[in-house]
């Protein structure tokens, strides 16, 4: 597993209340992590699309629009579905910890916080992202490598066999024409013989 590093982790806080983005950057740059801010809905979105965060600290209560909605839209969008949101807010309502979590974040953090909470809070599901990533890329292979040849990598027996009943169903369902072709390779290896018995490997 990779090391965890938090310069190598960007962290977006959507905040409208300047004195609550200063204090949660400081804590996160004093603990090494990249850091981008918001101040509005619209900055936040922008800034999600350029600089594609790790994590997002996001202000559940918002002037122009809220921080559950703010939410539903990154989530719903699957270039963005992926990054983990952490509420920041000072309500302890029990509907708004439910609709944070409904909307699809992954923590709830009530201010005013301890820095140590928020690090706290930040690394662990910073970890547990990097591990999902992680699990992806490996099942990826594992399904690549069963459903290829290791060695030439093209579509193993099991994969042509798969896709040809795909094609001939669908040709089947839209009365098309379904055709094969097998086409055999043949290699040819020429033996080598060295040249006089002194320059002979034995």
């Amino acid at each position: 597993m990779i090391k965890f590093r938090p310069e190598d982790c960007l962290v977006l806080l959507v905040d409208d209340v300047s004195q609550n983005l200063q204090l949660a950057l400081e804590i996160l740059n004093s603990a090494g992590y990249a850091t981008i801010f918001a101040s509005s809905f619209q900055q936040a979105i922008e800034r999600v699309k350029t600089a594609n965060p790790d994590l997002i600290l996001l202000d559940l209560m918002m002037p122009e629009i809220g921080g559950i909605e703010v939410c539903k839209r990154l989530k719903s969008d699957n270039l963005y579905a992926h990054i983990p949101i952490i509420f920041v807010t000072d309500s302890n309502k029990k509907e708004d910890i439910i609709n944070a979590f409904n909307s699809g974040a992954v923590d709830y953090i009530n201010k005013p916080f301890h820095s140590w909470e928020l690090l706290a809070r930040v690394k662990i599901h910073l970890e547990m992202k990097k591990t999902q990533e992680e699990l992806k890329n490996i099942n990826s292979q594992l399904e690549k490598l069963v459903r290829t040849d290791s060695l030439t990598g093209v579509n193993n027996r099991r994969e042509i066999l798969s896709l040809g009943e795909k094609e001939f169903q669908r040709c089947r369902r839209y009365h098309r024409y379904f055709s094969l072709l097998v086409i055999d390779i043949a290699f040819t290896f020429e033996t080598w013989k060295p040249i006089s018995e002194k320059n002979a490997i034995i």
